[in-house]
Order: structure tokens, then C-alpha cells, then sequence
């Protein structure tokens, strides 16, 4: 497995949150086709939403990465024990 540098690891994280921001609130923009206002602050407010909504989606993503860590490093525990007892 190839290991990333620190600095490359902070680059790849700083442009996945920034890609998902910025996707989560164009997508949620497109909701204002249903809508029949076209007034600025329909669309200031769907711009909003949708940035609420992608910011959210980075702690949740942060959280579920830790628990497949958490998952991993028990089964590498696990696995040291049992050489440990041979």
C-alpha cells in the first residue's frame, strides 16, 4: 500500500471538502426550475440551504471515516494477539 505525505493527505482533503461545498450547492440551485419565483432571494435562500446541507455532509463523512478506521485497527489488534499467543 502506498503511503501519501502529510502534505499531499491536507491538498487532497482541502480539495474534496471544497469539491463537495461547492457541488452540494449547485445541485441544491437546481431546485429553483420547480420553483415559480424567480426573485433574488428565492435563490439567495436555495443557495443557502444548499450550503448548509453540504457543509453538514464533511463532519458525516469525517465521522464514518473514523469508524472504518476504528474497525481496522481492532482487526490489526486482533490479529497481533493472536501472533502474540503462537
Amino acid at each position: 500500500m502506498k503511503v501519501i505525505p502529510s502534505a499531499n493527505k491536507s491538498r487532497i482533503t482541502i480539495v474534496l471538502i471544497s469539491s463537495l461545498i461547492i457541488l452540494g450547492t449547485v445541485f441544491i440551485l437546481g431546485i429553483n426550475q420547480v420553483s415559480h419565483g424567480d426573485g433574488f432571494m428565492v435563490k439567495a435562500f436555495l443557495f443557502f440551504v444548499g450550503a448548509i446541507i453540504a457543509v453538514q455532509v464533511i463532519p458525516g463523512l469525517m465521522l464514518f471515516g473514523a469508524m472504518i478506521r476504528g474497525i481496522a485497527s481492532v482487526s490489526k489488534k486482533q490479529d497481533t494477539q493472536e501472533e502474540v499467543r503462537k
